[in-house]
């Protein structure tokens, strides 16, 4: 578990909306391919298939994804509290923070990853 209070606390107050402008899918896939790259650079191998069915080529695949059983990103939930955000951010019962060991993705893009979903998860800027 991280040492740091704000991976693994709530805020003192649930309503705070991160402060990040606009996000695309691009950004977000940028964010999952760079922790996946640092993390294979890290542990000198590719990750091993693991119980998710979790991918990101596409904005689809990573809506169509499951973690643990459950959906990345499940209709109606907010973006702090998907399982996507809950597995990137904290432990989630007996899992670890993903990816397993690290390192993991940063505070800040996590809050980028938040706001994406609640926006709807926009492919491009209208």
């Amino acid at each position: 578990m991280s040492t740091d209070p704000s991976v693994n606390s709530p805020s003192d107050n649930p309503d705070d909306k991160p402060d990040v402008g606009p996000v695309y899918w691009p950004r977000v896939k940028e964010i999952l391919d760079r922790v996946m790259e640092r993390w294979i650079e890290r542990w000198g191998r590719d990750p091993l298939p693991g119980i998710h069915v979790y991918y990101w080529n596409t904005r689809q695949e990573l809506v169509d994804s499951v973690l643990s059983g459950v959906r990345a990103i499940e209709p109606g939930v907010e973006g702090k509290d998907t399982q996507l955000v809950r597995s990137l951010a904290r432990t989630v019962l007996t899992f670890g923070r993903m990816p397993l060991r690290g390192p993991f993705v940063p505070r800040e893009e996590i809050d980028e990853i938040i706001v994406w979903i609640d926006a709807g998860m926009p492919e491009e800027p209208d």
